[in-house]
């Protein structure tokens, strides 16, 4: 096992524990950038439940969160992933890149995630976590919708038996 405390490597920041990897950026907004991001999250009112779906898509994600700060001029985007760096990135780019460019629009010279150099922004913005927990390490999402499934069929054939 892993041992969460170290880096993965030099190349990519990010601490690991199993095949999970943690994920912080943090990053100035422009000028009015919060308020900016928060009509843009609020336009919706059904922003959390209309993009759920579009964001499972990517299958690797357990989590993720967008968190303004220092009086509305920093930006926190902080996720957990299953597996590598660069497939994260680019599953970003090629599965959810409208919403991506929503949150990430009112930050300081963001170029896009479909800019040819999004990943070197990426890392000059990226921070290691000092530790990282993950509480099911070697458990994919992958993992955990199959497990959910198996879970749902038991509980239609138990409740079937015990009526």
């Amino acid at each position: 096992m892993s041992n969460p405390n170290v880096a993965q490597d030099n190349v990519r920041p990010g601490l690991k524990a199993g095949q999970a990897q943690e994920f912080t950026l943090i990053m100035n907004l422009k000028p009015g950038g919060a308020e900016g991001l928060r009509k843009k999250l609020a336009s919706d009112s059904n922003f959390a439940s209309k993009n759920q779906v579009v964001i499972d898509r990517v299958g690797t994600i357990h989590d993720f969160r967008f968190t303004i700060f220092d009086n509305d001029t920093r930006l926190l985007f902080a996720s957990t992933f299953d597996g590598d760096w660069d497939a994260y990135i680019n599953d970003f780019a090629a599965i959810i890149p409208d919403l991506i460019d929503v949150a990430f629009g009112e930050v300081d010279d963001y170029p896009g995630i479909k800019h040819p150099k999004i990943k070197d922004y990426i890392v000059k913005h990226q921070i290691t976590s000092t530790y990282f927990y993950d509480a099911y390490p070697d458990t994919t999402v992958r993992d955990i919708r199959k497990a959910m499934k198996v879970k749902s069929g038991l509980d239609v054939l138990l409740d079937a038996a015990s009526s």
